[in-house]
C-alpha cells in the first residue's frame, strides 16, 4: 500500500507493515509496487511477460525527432546547390584567383556563428570587391563596405557580425588584378 507522508510517498507491506521504499512521486512508488508484485508472481511459478524496456520508448522518441531536422537540411542543400558551400573556420572563396569581374564560384552559408570576416588580396593591378548577402539564394545585395585594392593597399578586410544568410564576394572592378578572397569564422 502507498501512504503519503509530507512530500514523499511511502510504499509499505500490507502483511508486515514495514517500509519497502520512499519515493518523491506516487508514480515512482507505484512502479516499485508493480515490480514487487511481478517478482512475487514469478516466484510462485506464474508466466508473466518480460518487464517493459523503457529504452525502446526513448529510442522511438529520439528517432521521431530526427525527422524534424531533415526538411530544413534538404532545403539548405537545395538553395546552395548552384555553387560549392564552404564551411568555417577559414578558406578561400574560389580555387584560383579572380582575374575578371564577377562573383566568386563558392558561397558561405553562415548559420549559428558569431562573426564572419572576408579578406581580399591582389598583389597586382587594381580591383574593387563587394561582399554580397542573399537570404533567398537568388537575390544578392552588397554590404555597405566595399574593398578597394590598389598598389598602395593590396589587402583589405570586411567583417559581418552575427551573419544569418548566404554570402559571396563579387569582384566589381578589375584592371590587371589577381584577386583572392579568403574568409574566416569566429566560433564553432
Amino acid at each position: 500500500m502507498i501512504v503519503k507522508r509530507g512530500k514523499r510517498y511511502v510504499l509499505k507491506s500490507k502483511e508486515s507493515g514495514r517500509t519497502l521504499g520512499v519515493h518523491p512521486s506516487r508514480v515512482a512508488a507505484e512502479r516499485q509496487e508493480t515490480a514487487i508484485n511481478m517478482s512475487k508472481a514469478r516466484a510462485a511459478g506464474h508466466k508473466l511477460p518480460p518487464p517493459p524496456d523503457e529504452r525502446d520508448e526513448t529510442m522511438r522518441k529520439i528517432r521521431s525527432g530526427k525527422a524534424k531536422f531533415l526538411i530544413p537540411l534538404m532545403l539548405l542543400v537545395a538553395t546552395a546547390a548552384h555553387a560549392a558551400t564552404k564551411t568555417c573556420p577559414s578558406g578561400t572563396l574560389a580555387p584560383t584567383p579572380a582575374t575578371t569581374t564577377g562573383p566568386t564560384t563558392d558561397v558561405i552559408v553562415a548559420r549559428a556563428i558569431p562573426g564572419l570576416t572576408f579578406q581580399a588580396t591582389s598583389p597586382a593591378g587594381t580591383a574593387t570587391v563587394a561582399v554580397e548577402a542573399s537570404c533567398d539564394g537568388t537575390n544578392w545585395a552588397p554590404l555597405a563596405t566595399t574593398m578597394s585594392l590598389a598598389t598602395t593597399a593590396t589587402s583589405q578586410a570586411v567583417s559581418v557580425q552575427n551573419p544569418a544568410c548566404t554570402y559571396r564576394a563579387n569582384v566589381t572592378a578589375c584592371s590587371g588584378c589577381s584577386v583572392t578572397v579568403a574568409y574566416g569564422c569566429a566560433g564553432p
